[in-house]
């Protein structure tokens, strides 16, 4: 029996509006993470991944709140407020980073954070992280700022400092975004490795079915605040069940002369409705779908 590093029952997450009703953004989500695995979400944008993946973070906004939310980490219960041994890696390092500190401010910061150790001894240690995951010259990358790095570089400066947090989950939020095709597959690339060498279960969160291809041993489909389905990658890839994740493969660009890309905004994908009763329909022990309850 495959071992859970996290199970999520009932998440609920609400939005708050000056002058307006809540909002519901996320609705009474499970799911489960196998330990040691790299699991996908995958959706489009505004599915509700990201502050899903926030949440367990404790990073929301103030105008934020979640509720009914059970929560296990290696089977442990963890508290409404408490901290698990996570990091995350957001999409857009540019924006993450101080534009005004040090790729060593950042690093070392992180450090001391946890551990007690002199600046030198932190440098030390942060310059051998950077070599970890590929920069050169990394002592010289320590004194640059975040605008004098590319992208590929900036986003490896971030890699970094989630695994100098000592994560047992490392969440990476679109973390080939911003990049070109080659830079995407090194970071893609990087990751894998890393998951492998420091033995860590990684969540993806994605938009695009293709990175999820090649990275992941299941995937979990996100539509309006709700999972709509989820197996292993060949359930999903090779019998999917939901409207909705039957229209994303059929978004998959196929790279054939003249063939117009498929257009999700005309599809007919089941949208959910906030007052209507959910339930899976299992279709094997690892996979299963959402389905609308009649009457």
């Amino acid at each position: 029996m495959t071992e859970n590093m996290l199970d999520i029952t009932n998440l609920t997450i609400w939005v708050a509006k000056k002058d307006a009703p809540k909002k519901m953004l996320i609705h009474d989500i499970q799911m489960t993470v196998p330990k040691g695995e790299i699991v996908g979400i995958v959706g489009e944008s505004g599915s509700g991944k990201s502050i899903t993946m926030k949440s367990l973070m404790h990073i929301l906004p103030e105008n934020v709140e979640t509720a009914n939310a059970g929560f296990l980490f290696n089977n442990r219960p963890v508290g409404p407020q408490e901290r698990i041994p996570a990091a995350m890696i957001f999409q857009d390092p540019m924006t993450a980073l101080n534009p005004l500190r040090t790729i060593g401010y950042h690093l070392v910061e992180v450090i001391r954070r946890s551990e007690k150790m002199s600046k030198k001894e932190a440098e030390q240690l942060a310059a051998a992280e950077l070599a970890k995951v590929g920069i050169t010259m990394p002592e010289k990358r320590l004194r640059q700022y975040p605008h004098e790095l590319s992208g590929g570089m900036r986003q490896r400066v971030m890699i970094a400092m989630a695994l100098l947090a000592k994560p047992e989950l490392l969440i990476a939020d679109e973390p080939t975004t911003a990049l070109d095709v080659t830079i995407q597959a090194q970071i893609l690339s990087l990751i894998r490795r890393l998951q492998r060498e420091e033995q860590l279960t990684v969540i993806l969160v994605t938009h695009d079915f293709g990175v999820v291809a090649g990275m992941c041993q299941s995937i979990k489909v996100m539509y309006q605040g709700r999972i709509v389905e989820e197996g292993t990658t060949e359930e999903i890839f090779y019998d999917p069940r939901h409207d909705y994740t039957k229209n994303l493969l059929k978004a998959i660009p196929t790279g054939e002369k003249g063939k117009r890309l498929y257009s999700l905004g005309s599809s007919s994908s089941d949208s959910t409705e906030s007052d209507a009763v959910y339930t899976f329909q299992q279709v094997s022990p690892t996979h299963r779908y959402l389905v609308k309850q009649e009457g």
